[in-house]
């Protein structure tokens, strides 16, 4: 539930972070429509729970996308036509200084089917609380509870600052309403509560819309009052955050609690701290959900065996309740380690020692697991442990793609850090890298300093390992833009990092003695991948590719030839590209790595460049390359070909040359 509740907020906040790397994301909307706006369509159509996504810049000017999907009575109380299913809002300057707001109402293919303008007006984005929390810090935000303008109906906002020619804010919005249908949807039975809520008691979202906007009592003049948990009217809840507040830690698990005569079952879990706010999950059930269908086969078997166990029935009966729950409890436990599922801690309250003494073992058993599979890659220990196999000397061999990634001029800029600074700052790099690489189904070998080994393909079978391993190419590149921006904002160092991909067979599986085994690929295939990381210093590129790598990835990535190179310890050419994004209007998981036209443009100027000096016309290349560096500006790979071409129109290389370059360094 934490996990569900957690991915919700996770998207908004990942959303934000994505779009302000957008180039479009600080241009003004024109009368037509805004550059981002088809991504923002995609976005909420892919994403139900959020209502709308905009832009709020520093002069008042203004761009918003709205969903109408499910909102009839907005639709019909603002005289929207019924056939339209998405709203944009534009308010903009006129040339005389004047603001004016423009409305757009379009139906599901996108067409527009009505409109309205307006002049002298009122809304100005930079007095709402998500624009005004979000231009003091350097991070996304969460709002407070405040009314939509749009609509009338409390929300909150997901909003981040972005620096452009005019700054501004870009945000997401969660309904009330929307968040109350999902919370509402996590409930497991009658008489449960779920509430989210920060450390002085506001509450955030609740099941119950009616009961928290009546509590909230929020209004147009004082528009960002949260509710306060005991105006709810839950016991249970009031209850559990009292416990909560009785504690030294702000998690609580598998706890019972009286409340009213009613036994409860409690939990309060933590959300991440990144969003801004100290924010909570916390839960009630009733005893009953669980113990009613016992309960009630107790009380057939009562009636039935009424005359031989009429004395006996009520001890026996309180005897098997004290030794049975605790063991169902432990039984779900192991369950879940043989399933993986390691999160939660495992601590079942008894009065029996040998119950207490197996809930110590069965939490050290997971917390062992938890631990081991921190050095080894997770799907290998789930693997394992699902399918109950023993560990063997040996590998497979299959086809794999891999991933070297290393730092630019780690060392040198070690040297200008403490060592307390080095650790925290690689910690927090390779964090970052390796989040991205594991949702991305790909297997972390090892780190090497800087550098990190990942793989796609092994344990678990991955078709498009290609695929995946560039598409986590592309959302490193752009998860370190932002880390590098938060490091240059606090006078840090940055963190340029190259990045080398092959495709090839290699023999992976467990390489070592009987006592110590390592899980690991090897082969060719895995050195040649670190080769063309290193090369990336040579062609002054971030991104280097294999051709393998680029067959297999597919048609919506866009590559750059960087020539055809034999790496130091191979005998055989490689042709290498560079991966730049994917291609212009990109759609759906592709969006956010989409080029401009002039990439486009100037990737296939290049590509005719390169032709000509591979088929030794040094001259004609020499005269295409140079106008590509006078139009588009510095760019080291054009510009060490042109270097190549002024030396081979000197001296041409002999008979034999077939365009390779050969390497003698890492």
């Amino acid at each position: 539930m934490v996990e569900k509740t957690q991915a919700l907020f996770d998207t908004a906040f990942r959303t934000v972070d994505t779009f302000i790397n957008f180039k479009d994301i600080g241009q003004k909307a024109s009368i037509h429509s805004h550059p981002l706006e088809s991504v923002f369509f995609k976005f909420l159509e892919q994403n139900k729970d959020f209502t709308s996504i905009f832009i709020g810049f520093e002069d008042g000017d203004f761009f918003l996308v709205s969903s109408l999907h499910g909102r009839n009575e907005l639709k019909k109380s603002l005289g929207i036509p019924e056939n339209a299913v998405w709203y944009t809002q534009t308010i903009a300057h006129q040339a005389d200084k004047q603001r004016y707001e423009l409305r757009k109402y379009l139906d599901t293919g996108f067409v527009t089917v009505g409109s309205s303008a307006e002049l002298h007006v009122q809304y100005d984005p930079r007095r709402r609380p998500w624009f005004r929390s979000a231009s003091e810090t350097d991070i996304a935000t969460l709002s407070d509870i405040y009314i939509f303008s749009l609509s009338d109906e409390p929300g909150i906002t997901v909003s981040r600052r972005f620096d452009a020619t005019v700054k501004g804010v870009v945000g997401v919005d969660l309904s009330l309403a929307n968040v109350s249908h999902f919370l509402k949807s996590q409930l497991i039975g009658p008489g449960n509560e779920i509430m989210i809520f920060d450390t002085i008691g506001n509450v955030y979202a609740y099941p119950d819309l009616n009961k928290l906007i009546t509590s909230i009592g929020i209004t147009e003049s004082d528009s960002t009052k949260n509710a306060k948990i005991a105006a709810l009217g839950s016991p249970a809840l009031t209850a559990l955050v009292q416990l909560l507040q009785t504690k030294d830690t702000d998690v609580i698990h598998d706890q019972s609690l009286l409340v009213d005569g009613t036994t409860h079952l409690v939990g309060i879990e933590p959300l991440p701290k990144e969003y801004g706010k100290e924010l909570f999950i916390a839960l009630t059930v009733p005893e009953s959900t669980f113990t009613g269908p016992i309960a009630e086969v107790g009380k057939r078997t009562f009636f039935v065996s009424l005359g031989m166990l009429f004395l006996f029935l009520p001890i026996l009966y309180f005897v098997s309740k004290r030794i049975s729950r605790p063991l169902k409890i432990l039984t779900q436990k192991v369950e879940n380690i043989k399933a993986f599922k390691l999160d939660s801690p495992i601590n079942v309250q008894s009065n029996i020692l040998e119950i207490r003494e197996l809930s110590k073992a069965t939490e050290t058993m997971r917390e062992a697991l938890n631990a081991f599979g921190s050095y080894i890659p997770k799907p290998l220990v789930k693997a394992m442990i699902v399918n109950d196999i023993v560990p063997t000397l040996g590998g497979d061999r299959r086809e794999m793609t891999f991933l070297f990634s290393d730092i630019k001029d780690f060392t040198t800029i070690s040297e200008t850090l403490t060592p307390e600074q080095v650790t925290s700052s690689i910690t927090s790099y390779l964090e970052k890298m390796s989040w991205t690489i594991l949702q991305n189904k790909g297997t972390i070998d090892k780190y090497i300093g800087d550098s990190i080994m990942a793989f796609w393909n092994a344990p678990v079978i991955n078709t498009e390992h290609a695929f995946h391993a560039c598409l986590t190419a592309l959302q490193c590149r752009n998860v370190l833009s932002v880390f590098n921006q938060h490091r240059r904002n606090n006078n840090e160092p940055e963190f340029l990092t190259r990045m080398g991909v092959h495709t090839g067979e290699a023999v992976v599986g467990n390489i070592g003695s009987s006592d110590r085994m390592d899980y690991t690929a090897m082969g060719a295939s895995v050195n040649l991948a670190s080769r063309l990381e290193g090369l990336n210093k040579y062609m002054g590129t971030d991104i280097l590719i294999s051709r393998p790598t680029m067959l297999a990835a597919g048609d919506e990535f866009l590559f750059r030839f960087a020539g055809k190179v034999v790496p130091k310890g191979t005998t055989d050419g490689l042709c290498v590209y560079e991966l730049l994004g994917t291609k212009i209007n990109a759609t759906g998981m592709y969006a956010p790595f989409s080029v401009s036209e002039e990439i486009m443009q100037k990737t296939e100027k290049w590509e005719a460049a390169i032709r000509l000096f591979l088929s030794r016309d040094f001259a004609g290349a020499k005269a295409a390359f140079t106008p590509l560096l006078e139009e588009y500006g510095a760019d080291p790979l054009i510009e060490k070909y042109l270097k190549l071409t002024q030396e081979f129109s000197i001296q041409s290389p002999d008979d034999s040359w077939n365009g390779e370059q050969s390497f003698d360094v890492k």
